[in-house]
C-alpha cells in the first residue's frame, strides 16, 4: 500500500454521511432512480472532500472519469428499461474506480487491459475490506495541534471508530435476538420506546453503507492498487514460435471450418437450412445467435492473451502471431456477418424485443473492438487498445440510452402488424400483445397512442397492464424518480378514462 496517510476524519465523516443518506435514498419504493444517481453525486462530493483534506489534487483526468461517472449515472433517472439502468449503475460504479487506482492521479491514457481490470476489482476489494485500515493508528494523517485538541480528536476517533466496528454486530445480533425472543423484543421495546426492529433495519443498512464508502473513500486517499498480487512477482510465460503457431493455428483452424459451414447458409438461404431433418430457418436464426455473440465476445480475450504470452520482441514468434491473430481477426468479422444474417433472419419472423437490439447492438460494437485490435495490438500498441475499448464501451451505453430499444421494440412490433394489414398479406405477423403489455415505461408512450390498432383482447390486456403499473392509483416516491416513468405515469393518467373502458372490456365484447 502507498505509505501516505489517511485524513481519517474527512473519511468518517464523508463515509458516515453517505451510509446515512443512502439510508434514505435506498428506502423508496419501486426501481432505482433519482437516489441511485444523487449517491453517485454524494461519492463524487465525498472523494473531493477527502483529497483536499488529505492535502491532495485531483488531476484534470481523474475529475473527468468523475465527471464521466455521474453523467453514466443520470442513465438511471432517463429510461425505464431496468436493463438499460443496470448498464447506467456499472458503467458509473467503472467510471468511479478508475481514478481511484493511483489516488487521483492521471494513468488511464496509459493504461492496460490488465490496469483497468485492476482498477475495478481494486476498487471493489477496498469497498469491502478497506475500512479495516482506519482501525491502525499508523495509517491515520499526522497534524500539529495544541494538546487538547490532540486529545479530543483522539477521543472522538476512538468513539467513531468503535461504534462503526461495532454498528455490524450490534445490528446483526440484535435483530436475531429480538426475533429469537418476544419476551426479550417486548422489554426492549417498552425500555427505549420505539421500534427496535426499524432500528436495527436503518442501523444495519446504514452500518454497511457507511463502511463500503469508508473503504472505498480509504483507497483513493492512498491509491486501491493491489500491491501484495504484485509482491508475487510472477510473470506469463514467453511462448516459443513453435507453441504459439500450434495454439493459435488450432484455432483458427476451428474458426474456419465454422465460417465455411457458414457459408452454405449465406448462399443457399432458408431451403439450404431445412434440408437438415429437424431443423428450421426460425431455429437455426434462434438458437445460434447468442452463441455466435459469446464467441465473438470472447474471442479478443482469447487474442489479448496469447498475445502477452507471445512477448513484445520482435522476432519469429511475433511475426507469426500477426499473421495467425490476423487471419483470427478476419474469421471473427465472418462469425459476426453470420450473426447478423441470423438475426435479421430471426427478426423477420418473430419482430424485435428489446434484448435481441441489445444484442445486436454489442455484436456490432465487438466488431470494432475486432478491428481496433488489428490496428493497436497487432501493430505494437496494446495500451492503445485498451482505452478505445473502454470509451467505446461507454459510448455503446451511451447510444443505447439515446436510442431507447423498448420504444423502438414496441414500434417494430406495431408496424409490422400495420404493414401486413394493410397489404393483405397471406400470413399475418403473429402480434405478441403479451410481450407489448410487459414492456416498461419507456413503451408506454406509444403503446397508449396506438392502443386502438389492437383487437379488443388486445386493447383490454395493454389498457389493464398500463393501469395496473402506471395508473393514478400506483405508488411513486421523489427518490426512485425517473424521466421515462413520470412520462409514463402521466401519459397514462390523461387516458385513465378511456384506458379503463378498455380494460373492462371482454374478449367477446
Amino acid at each position: 500500500m502507498n505509505p501516505k496517510r489517511l485524513p481519517l476524519t474527512a473519511i468518517l465523516a464523508a463515509g458516515v454521511g453517505m451510509g446515512f443518506a443512502g439510508d434514505y435514498l435506498l428506502r423508496a419504493p419501486g426501481n432505482p432512480g433519482l437516489n441511485f444517481t444523487l449517491l453517485f453525486a454524494c461519492l463524487a462530493a465525498s472523494v473531493g472532500i477527502v483529497s483536499s483534506n488529505g492535502g491532495s489534487r485531483l488531476s484534470r483526468e481523474a475529475l473527468s472519469w468523475l465527471a464521466v461517472g455521474l453523467l453514466l449515472g443520470t442513465g438511471l433517472v432517463w429510461r425505464g428499461s431496468e436493463f438499460l439502468r443496470f448498464l447506467a449503475f456499472v458503467s458509473a460504479a467503472t467510471a468511479f474506480s478508475l481514478p481511484a487506482l493511483h489516488a487521483g492521479r492521471a494513468w488511464v491514457g496509459k493504461a492496460g487491459v490488465a490496469d483497468l481490470v485492476e482498477a475495478v476489482a481494486a476498487s471493489g476489494v477496498h469497498a469491502a475490506l478497506g475500512s479495516v485500515r482506519l482501525l491502525h493508528r499508523d495509517q491515520w494523517e499526522t497534524a500539529v495541534t495544541e494538546e487538547s485538541h490532540r486529545a479530543a480528536k483522539s477521543v472522538a476517533r476512538s468513539v467513531i471508530v468503535g461504534v462503526l466496528l461495532a454498528a455490524v454486530p450490534l445490528c446483526i445480533f440484535g435483530a436475531l435476538f429480538l426475533s429469537a425472543d418476544a419476551v426479550f423484543a417486548e422489554i426492549l421495546e417498552d425500555f427505549v420506546k420505539f421500534d427496535l426492529r426499524v432500528l436495527a433495519s436503518h442501523g444495519a443498512l446504514i452500518a454497511v453503507l457507511s463502511w463500503l464508502a469508508c473503504g472505498y473513500l480509504a483507497g483513493f486517499s492512498s491509491g486501491t492498487r493491489l500491491d501484495g498480487l504484485r509482491t508475487l512477482g510472477w510473470k506469463p510465460p514467453i511462448l516459443r514460435t513453435s507453441e504459439a503457431a500450434i495454439a493459435l493455428g488450432l484455432v483458427d483452424l476451428l474458426f474456419l471450418g465454422f465460417v465455411l459451414v457458414q457459408f452454405r447458409y449465406h448462399f443457399g438461404g432458408a431451403e439450404m437450412v431445412e434440408v437438415t431433418p429437424g431443423l428450421t430457418y426460425a431455429a437455426y436464426a434462434r438458437e445460434g445467435f447468442f452463441q455466435l455473440v459469446a464467441a465473438t465476445a470472447l474471442g479478443i480475450p482469447w487474442l489479448l492473451a496469447a498475445d502477452s504470452l507471445v512477448g513484445e520482441e520482435e522476432g519469429p514468434a511475433r511475426w507469426s502471431f500477426r499473421a495467425l491473430a490476423g487471419t483470427q481477426l478476419v474469421l471473427l468479422l465472418a462469425i459476426v456477418a453470420s450473426a447478423i444474417q441470423r438475426i435479421q433472419a430471426y427478426l423477420e419472423a418473430y419482430g424485435q424485443t428489446e434484448d435481441r437490439f441489445v444484442a445486436t447492438a454489442v455484436l456490432l460494437w465487438l466488431a470494432v473492438l475486432v478491428v481496433w485490435f488489428g490496428a493497436t495490438v497487432l501493430r505494437g500498441k496494446r495500451n492503445a487498445f485498451a482505452l478505445g475499448a473502454l470509451v467505446s464501451g461507454f459510448g455503446l451505453i451511451v447510444a443505447l440510452h439515446l436510442s431507447n430499444p423498448t420504444a423502438f421494440a414496441a414500434q417494430s412490433h406495431l408496424d409490422r402488424a400495420a404493414a401486413d394489414r394493410d397489404q393483405a398479406a397471406e400470413t399475418e405477423f403473429q402480434l405478441d400483445v403479451s410481450y407489448l403489455a410487459s414492456l416498461g415505461s419507456d413503451a408506454t408512450p406509444i403503446l397508449v397512442a396506438r392502443i386502438d390498432e389492437l383487437g379488443p383482447a388486445g386493447r383490454s390486456e395493454v389498457a389493464e397492464a398500463l393501469l395496473e403499473r402506471w395508473g393514478p392509483d400506483g405508488e411513486w416516491d421523489w427518490r426512485n424518480w425517473n424521466l421515462a416513468d413520470w412520462r409514463a405515469r402521466r401519459v397514462v393518467g390523461s387516458e385513465t378514462v378511456r384506458l379503463t373502458a378498455m380494460a373492462n372490456l371482454s374478449e367477446g365484447d
